[in-house]
């Protein structure tokens, strides 16, 4: 019998690990299908939280990728007055660039016997008299299939989710030889500038950090955002990157961040990732959300999907909930942690716990909501 023919679109983090699930399987015909040419360069802090960590054990992963990682155990953290503190909580997450991250992931589903077609831009989805996806557009032409996945990232092109998008603005450049190279200290400074939300510093393998913002698109800075980034880099790492190489350009990307899940699936679709707007809202963190759902999407579609019916419709409302489930407490958990540093008493209240013997406690206590299921330093 002919096996089910899936195509994902997009072989960033969702799309890569759901690719490398369903074809380890062997019962589907896995085709993922991505506008760039890997290794391409992917706009992104790239930090790996325990959470993310935990997924790429799942997918078998986390192990090779040790040597490129770089480590980060300890925050340094400033408010929006100026104030900082530096927060240790006996966790640590990595930093793997996403050219390394997302190629390395994809490859793995390529050798497991998914096809992996670069340069190839999806268009649109093909709809049948009934209104369900029987395939996808692309600017070669046309393709069948059982399946569509969607992983084409932030905004998705194909979304059918109607609610208003929250959109976050991103603006991040890489500097080769700095002070910062090889710490293990990243920086997340709340800037009243950047309305709610932060500018980071994080280090990457090979000498290399990465600096960037988040800023709502709403807010009246963000209509000015290279001269904003300028300023925050005079303000806060001047003396840093003053005699540093700058590592190509500056870029940027937006982030549609969520607070529940909308409409994720139909018969023959899904959604997954940064297409089902799965960002924290609080630290606008979305690798490790991308990671899960394309696990979960696969484990779904392993149990709940056939070739002549699709998904049933207990299958796409048990995939809604899962993720909610999994998720959105992550997700209230870290936009309340942010939003709170942003409140002076809240802020004053934590200083007084930090500096009480409850401190150490506290500390693993907020990152092991904020990161799930952490793992301790070895």
């Amino acid at each position: 019998m002919r096996k089910p023919k899936i195509i994902i679109v997009g072989a960033g983090p969702s799309g890569g690990a759901c690719a490398l699930k369903l074809a380890q399987t062997g019962s589907y015909e896995v085709q993922v299908l991505d506008k760039s040419r890997y290794p391409r360069v992917k706009v992104c802090g790239s930090g790996l939280s325990p959470h993310a960590q935990d997924m790429l054990e799942r997918l078998g992963l986390r192990r090779g990728l040790i040597p490129r990682r770089g480590v980060i155990d300890t925050l340094q953290v400033r408010g929006p007055d100026g104030d900082q503190r530096s927060l240790n909580a006996g966790i640590e997450a990595w930093v793997v660039p996403r050219v390394e991250l997302d190629n390395g992931i994809i490859r793995a589903a390529v050798e497991r016997g998914a096809e992996f077609r670069e340069g190839v831009k999806v268009l649109e989805l093909l709809r049948d008299g009934a209104d369900a996806v029987r395939g996808v557009k692309t600017e070669a032409g046309e393709l069948e299939a059982d399946l569509v996945i969607c992983a084409d990232g932030s905004p998705s092109r194909f979304s059918r989710d109607e609610r208003p998008k929250t959109t976050i603005r991103t603006l991040m450049g890489w500097w080769r030889g700095t002070p910062y190279s090889g710490s293990r200290t990243a920086h997340m400074f709340w800037d009243r500038r950047l309305a709610g939300y932060y500018a980071w510093m994080f280090p990457e393998p090979d000498g290399v950090v990465n600096i960037g913002l988040t800023i709502p698109e709403s807010a009246p800075a963000a209509q000015r955002l290279k001269d904003l980034f300028q300023d925050l880099l005079d303000e806060y790492w001047a003396e840093g990157v003053r005699d540093a190489e700058l590592v190509g350009k500056w870029m940027g990307h937006p982030a549609v961040i969520t607070n529940r899940v909308g409409p994720v699936a139909e018969a023959r679709a899904m959604w997954i990732g940064e297409a089902a707007r799965l960002v924290s809202p609080g630290s606008v963190e979305g690798i490790g959300f991308a990671l899960e759902s394309g696990i979960v999407a696969a484990g779904v579609v392993e149990r709940g999907f056939t070739g002549g019916e699709g998904l049933s419709t207990l299958a796409r409302a048990g995939y809604r909930a899962r993720l909610a489930a999994s998720m959105l407490p992550k997700f209230w958990a870290g936009e309340g942690f942010a939003r709170s540093i942003q409140i002076p008493q809240l802020r004053n209240v934590a200083s007084k716990l930090y500096q009480s013997p409850a401190g150490a406690w506290l500390d693993r206590k907020i990152a092991t909501v904020l990161g799930d299921n952490s793992r301790a330093v070895s």
